[in-house]
């Protein structure tokens, strides 16, 4: 018999999964290279330009809108949309979210605001959601 974990993933995976990817869009992701140093090692200064890896495709539901996210914290930030990627898709292309990432949708370049994930089955969490603002 299968335990709650294997059913939801199982239900995940056969219906929910297909639906999430039926309803996305493409979006791009660059995060920066972390060969490239971003501060000179000899001067300790900055580097003139961050280098980015090229960027990754990804499917992901997308909503651009003007939005304030209050934080856990209390903190309000104002966004102007948000994409939600399957967690999975991410870790299958290498790709680490962090704050200095790029998202493309619908051809226009946001920075990442705030990063949660959700969706959480056992120890796994099924997706991310990246809150966008713009550049």
């Amino acid at each position: 018999m299968k335990g709650l974990k294997e059913t939801v993933k199982g239900a995940w995976n056969g219906v929910l999964s297909p639906l999430f990817e039926e309803f996305s869009s493409d979006v791009q992701i660059e995060c920066l290279d972390p060969a490239v140093p971003a501060v000179d090692p000899v001067y300790g200064e900055p580097v003139a330009e961050k280098q980015y890896l090229p960027p990754a495709v990804m499917k992901a539901r997308v909503k651009v809108a003007h939005e304030r996210l209050v934080k856990p914290g209390g903190e309000a930030i104002d966004t102007q949309g948000r994409v939600t990627i399957r967690t999975e898709n991410l870790e299958a292309a290498g790709v680490i979210l962090d704050f200095s990432s790029l998202v493309t949708v619908q051809g226009k370049r946001y920075a990442v605001a705030h990063i949660e994930t959700a969706a959480q089955v056992g120890e796994d969490f099924l997706l991310t959601k990246v809150w966008l603002r713009e550049v």
